[in-house]
């Protein structure tokens, strides 16, 4: 049976098809035109001066590079009312659905609204999404035999879960049944707290371990109330929004969506209608609303101008061309953000707009200061491509670039990049790899450690590093010699980086099918013995005597 495909801008299909709730939130999202935007392909706009509160830094700003990733703040760059979710390449792969879920669920939004109002409908907006990423995806999730059955990791990170994941779903799993029910009394436990804050006018909490709805509530409303209330966005949502895009006038329409959504996630009931909205109403409404933005920092003319541009987007959802063209000519009159920033969606738009190059080459200078060095002025190009190119995958910035050049011009740049990368972002450690390379065996079999990284290059990249950080202004030489570096991250979150022999390559790569015998490893003793002091490798079983 064939893989079901999408067709979805930025949500991966093997991240739809991870479990049956993924794929049925994918199936109607696609029949309702839903598409993801790049979260470090979008130029965030920092939003009209007025509606920042001064008491709330942590609710405003624009995100931020921070250790080589691209930090966003929590409820600045969402709004429910927004179709295009967001594709983030730092979020684990079950976001894919989850934020395609927003749109499915759709908004509910009224003139008089209160902030109570928008508060209840902030949690309507979540409530499944959430349930979705906790409960719903579990059922027939394939995970690592670490975890298989285990339920959602929370914080903890796990590369062989994702990889797993990507594989399909289990066909048998005893756990299933488990996670629907769990999913539904969520989900019902939540629209009891709703309707119970309707009917009060007071706080009414539900929690379930970590998860409390309304304090985001809460928090996303102080974020986004002056938008919500502003005659402009009012103007907007009847422009561009309406049934056939999701949007609820009251609470009671949203929260019979929620129902019926649940209901077929947990119990296999006719899923709701998708919306008849195409794509091309969903980006013309994204692009309008940054024309809008952008129109409140403005006076006269100017404001004036814009806000006609967004208007044409409504009355022409496929007009694009027109909006840059006449976005173009105004930044030609005006002081305007340039329309590579504007119009850097996350996505495809035309003229090659849509991507914000500059932002993604900030991230990879960050953590990749030499590889800048080698390239110059041509890490700008190399960039572009990338950004043009390159599906969407996740992982840190550094590392997808590294992979990248890898790829497509390998060599001493792209090794450079690679250690680069590699270092920066080591996997996750094993916590028996310090201070158990000793302990006493139950059998003799030892496993290769778990986040070991084998870089075997052209180069070796400490060398160039060396050289470039040189007190001289000599030209680099580069002695093109192979060398296999183990890279690992310490228990204390140092970086171990070790230089390995052929045959250790070899012997380690073997163990990647499960644990061998030393003999089977073919190392001479005092080979082995470095390895296992450097903690790459581990009795595959330990003792409980000495």
């Amino acid at each position: 049976m064939a893989t079901p495909r999408f067709h979805i801008p930025q949500a991966p299909d093997a991240e739809l098809n991870r479990s049956p709730a993924a794929a049925l939130i994918g199936r109607l999202a696609a029949d309702s035109g839903l598409l993801l935007s790049h979260f470090e392909h979008r130029h965030h706009l920092p939003g009209p001066d007025d509606w920042i509160r001064d008491d709330r830094p942590d609710l405003a700003g624009v995100p931020v590079w921070r250790g080589g990733r691209l930090v966003e703040h929590k409820f600045q760059h969402f709004r429910g009312d927004n179709p295009v979710g967001s594709f983030h390449p730092g979020h684990r792969a079950k976001w894919t659905a989850h934020e395609l879920c927003h749109g499915v669920v759709g908004f509910a939004w009224a003139p008089d609204a209160s902030p109570l109002f928008h508060v209840l409908a902030a949690r309507l907006n979540e409530v499944v999404p959430v349930a979705l990423y906790y409960f719903f995806d579990e059922a027939h999730l394939q995970r690592c035999p670490l975890h298989q059955g285990g339920g959602p990791l929370f914080g903890t990170w796990c590369p062989a879960c994702e990889a797993a994941a990507l594989r399909g779903p289990v066909a048998d799993d005893p756990q299933a049944a488990r996670w629907r029910a769990e999913g539904r009394a969520y989900v019902e436990g939540e629209l009891a707290a709703i309707e119970r804050a309707a009917r009060t006018g007071d706080l009414a909490p539900h929690r379930h371990a970590t998860l409390e709805l309304e304090s985001d509530g809460f928090a996303y409303v102080a974020s986004h109330l002056p938008r919500l209330q502003s005659p402009v966005f009012a103007r907007f949502l009847e422009r561009f929004h309406g049934p056939h895009t999701g949007w609820h006038r009251d609470l009671t329409s949203l929260a019979d969506r929620v129902r019926q959504l649940t209901a077929a996630l947990a119990d296999g009931a006719p899923p709701p209608p998708a919306w008849p909205a195409p794509r091309s109403a969903h980006i013309a409404q994204d692009v309008a609303w940054r024309l809008l933005e952008v129109s409140l920092d403005c006076g006269g003319d100017a404001a004036h101008q814009l806000q006609r541009l967004a208007d044409g987007l409504a009355d022409a959802p496929t007009d694009l061309a027109g909006a840059v063209a006449g976005y173009r000519a105004l930044s030609e009159r005006f002081y305007l953000p340039p329309a590579e920033a504007l119009f850097a969606v996350g996505y495809d738009l035309v003229d090659g707009l849509g991507r914000d190059v500059p932002q993604v080459v900030e991230g990879i200078s960050q953590i990749c200061p030499h590889t800048e060095a080698l390239l110059g002025d041509h890490l700008d190009v190399e960039a572009h491509r990338f950004v043009h190119g390159e599906a969407p995958t996740r992982g840190p910035v550094a590392r997808r670039f590294a992979a990248w050049l890898h790829a497509h011009d390998p060599g001493v740049i792209a090794d450079v990049c690679r250690y680069e990368a590699a270092t920066a972002h080591p996997e996750p450690s094993d916590p028996a790899a310090e201070g158990f390379a000793d302990a006493p065996g139950a059998d003799t079999q030892l496993r290769r450690v778990r986040g070991l990284e084998v870089l075997e290059l052209s180069v070796d990249p400490r060398a160039v590093v060396d050289a470039l950080e040189g007190d001289d202004d000599a030209p680099v030489e580069i002695s093109e010699t192979p060398v296999a570096l183990a890279v690992r991250r310490r228990a204390g979150g140092d970086v171990l980086v070790a230089e390995l022999s052929a045959d250790a390559v070899a012997a380690l790569e073997r163990l990647r099918a499960g644990p061998l015998t030393p003999e089977a490893l073919g190392l001479p003793t005092a080979e082995l013995d470095a390895l296992r002091q450097l903690g790459l490798v581990l009795p595959a079983r330990f003792a409980l005597t000495r």
